[in-house]
């Protein structure tokens, strides 16, 4: 009980500084039309460079003498109504300003109203809120404590074993492993498909919510498998009435073909058990290009399949063994589900701040 409560208290210490951290403003950004052959350009500059200490900004240089920028620069004065073709012109808070003196005098001004009351850069949409590198890590730890498809490999190893053939832990375990990971990089990439498709429809605020709810939810019954293990006749695992079907099945095990075959069948009929992390991390990347996606998708089944491959390289080495590593399992189920739990909750808070944010 000392260890479970010592793990709360240093995970609601990590959850305020992990939500906290988010509160600093983002950077004011606007654009600056130049030329570089332009004096006043230069004069435009060399100020921003006497307040560049002052305040917390990005600016987007634009050379108008290179063809591409000179349509948008085109554009942008279009749509504010100016015939003003000449620069330096500064674009700001929804706002054109014209000429070096103008922007000299007017720069400071809006940089204090932006970082006071937040503004947006012209001819930009309002980027999507994008989670961040820890939460989706975070889900994949979540992820990867959940016993569901380890209590599988055990068997499946334990199976191996008592057939007497040591070597074939390795093939079939790394069989196992890989098919796991492929089907549910698959799966994750048709849900994300998915989800996009609906993200077109759904503010983002609203998207975000809907996710942030789910991981709270499911972090919530996994806590309530850290203290009340079985309480209502339902645990966030292997339901139990399913564990003597798929023990003889795996029993039956005799080539690489019967194993990958198997592990399809886990990643399917199992999704429930371990989807909970998933369908949240999959809501966070549907804001992502497909390059990011599948950068992150690969991040996270890597992480999600740490434990199994640990634990198929030390019964293969006779580091430990099935039944040791079954009793620990077993001993500290309920601190798996606590730290499930308190990752999931932690990633919950994150989503929910960026919904906040994006309203």
């Amino acid at each position: 009980m000392i260890r479970k409560l010592f793990i709360v208290i240093f995970s609601l210490l990590l959850l305020s500084s992990f939500v906290f951290s988010q509160e600093s403003k983002a950077k004011t950004e606007f654009y600056l039309f130049y030329s570089p052959t332009c004096p006043h350009c230069k004069n435009v500059e060399q100020y921003v460079s006497t307040i560049e200490d002052k305040y917390d900004f990005n600016m987007v240089m634009v050379n108008v003498q290179d063809k591409r920028n000179q349509e948008l620069f085109i554009k942008i004065l279009k749509d504010f109504n100016s015939n003003n073709y000449g620069v330096p012109q500064l674009v700001i808070n929804n706002k054109i300003i014209a000429g070096d003196k103008p922007i000299i005098a007017s720069l400071e001004k809006e940089l204090k109203y932006c970082q006071e009351n937040g503004c947006e850069l012209y001819g930009t949409v309002s980027e999507k809120p994008k989670a961040s590198f820890t939460s989706i890590v975070l889900l994949a730890l979540a992820d990867s404590v959940n016993p569901c498809e380890l209590a599988v490999l055990l068997i499946l190893l334990s199976t191996v074993l008592i057939k007497g053939k040591r070597k074939d832990v390795l093939k079939y375990g790394l069989a196992f492993i890989l098919t796991i990971i492929i089907m549910y990089f698959l799966m994750g990439t048709l849900l994300i498909f998915g989800l996009k498709l609906v993200n077109t429809i759904l503010p983002i605020g609203i998207f975000y919510l809907i996710f942030a709810t789910g991981a709270i939810i499911l972090g919530l019954l996994n806590l309530k498998d850290a203290f009340f293990y079985g309480a209502g006749n339902f645990i966030m695992e292997v339901p139990r009435s399913w564990r003597p079907t798929m023990k003889s099945v795996l029993e039956k095990v005799t080539s690489i073909w019967s194993v990958i075959i198997i592990a399809i069948i886990v990643a399917l009929f199992l999704l429930p058990c371990t989807a909970g992390p998933y369908f949240v991390v999959s809501g966070i990347l549907a804001n992502y290009v497909w390059q990011e996606v599948l950068l992150w998708l690969s991040l996270y089944n890597i992480i999600f399949v740490l434990p199994m491959i640990a634990v198929m390289f030390l019964v293969y080495f006779g580091v430990t063994t099935i039944d040791k590593i079954q009793r620990v399992k077993e001993k500290n189920v309920k601190t798996m589900h606590l730290i499930a739990a308190l990752l999931l909750l932690l990633a919950g808070a994150y989503l929910l701040y960026l919904a906040i944010i994006s309203f």
